[in-house]
């Protein structure tokens, strides 16, 4: 909705988001919070992708997933608790979702006998173009409606309504300080849901069934969601404050990077594993349907499979 703002602000952020954001610094820091929101958005994709390919979850640790659904409805209760931005409360709502249709996969294929062995995930170009096609038109609307809302707030600024601000709550209410508590919760949780995940990669000794573009992405989201901390502002009392939400973007990007790492090494056992069964069955000439399987998969395992 478009709306204006006191003061200087920018204009074209104000008519697509009805945000008021000013100066260099505060614009910036937006430009990589909504980068991070995008890439939230997005994160899950990959995982369900493959999951729903390969008709099977077990790549995925429970725990890792049952902390991370337990951390949205956390950040889910202290967003509306909080008075946060409209967009924040229904992004909150968006995490729910995605981590429902992710865990009933992850019990559903678990307890599915049809499960598809040597299925190759990589993406198919017509895919590709696919998903290429639904990002330009979403990107080509906002940058449309974005020029369009700030030509008219340029023109005609005072017949619009000022941009709603989130009301500020008391901070010796009851409110204010139960949803910091719910807020601070989803901190540990968060970063709670990785340890699960390296272990039981750690166990499995495999990369078969988990997204690399899952854990890729999810550690840029951190990545771009700490840019944005830090360009805000510099003030030392801003940064104190700032500092679980800090700590909430580097140590579970951190362990991103380890389940990252984690894929890479394994995919290498698993291509190596994958052309030794393979060369037994051409040599020995045995089991044909099972070199047919094993093909598939060592064309899956050589190719730059991001999914």
């Amino acid at each position: 909705m478009v709306c204006r703002c006191d003061g200087e602000y920018n204009k074209f952020i104000a008519g697509i988001f009805g945000d008021c954001v000013t100066g260099t610094k505060g614009v910036v820091s937006f430009i990589f919070g909504w980068i991070s929101i995008c890439c939230w958005i997005i994160a899950y994709f990959p995982q369900v992708r493959i999951n729903f390919l390969l008709k099977r979850s077990e790549a995925l640790s429970t725990s890792f997933l049952l902390c991370w659904i337990f951390g949205d409805i956390s950040n889910l209760i202290s967003c509306y608790m909080l008075n946060q931005l409209f967009t924040q409360q229904i992004l909150s709502v968006l995490f729910i979702g995605f981590d429902v249709v992710l865990v009933s996969q992850h019990f559903y294929y678990q307890k599915s006998k049809n499960q598809t062995e040597g299925l190759s995930t990589k993406l198919r170009v017509s895919e590709a173009v696919v998903y290429a096609f639904v990002i330009t038109v979403i990107v080509n609307n906002i940058l449309w409606g974005g020029f369009h809302n700030q030509f008219g707030l340029e023109l005609q600024e005072m017949v619009y309504d000022l941009c709603r601000t989130p009301k500020e709550l008391e901070h010796s209410s009851a409110q204010y300080i139960i949803g910091n508590i719910v807020a601070y919760l989803a901190l540990p949780l968060y970063f709670a849901s990785r340890p699960g995940q390296i272990i039981k990669n750690y166990k499995r000794k495999t990369a078969v069934g988990l997204s690399l573009g899952m854990f890729f992405i999810t550690s840029s989201a951190n990545y771009t969601q700490l840019i944005s901390l830090l360009t805000m502002s510099q003030d030392r009392q801003y940064l104190i404050q700032k500092i679980p939400y800090i700590l909430a973007c580097i140590l579970p990007a951190t362990c991103d990077i380890v389940i990252i790492v984690q894929w890479y090494i394994y995919s290498k056992t698993d291509k190596s594993e994958a052309k030794k069964i393979e060369n037994e069955c051409i040599q020995e000439n045995k089991d044909i349907a099972r070199c047919d399987t094993v093909e598939i998969a060592v064309s899956q395992s050589t190719a730059k499979d991001y999914n």
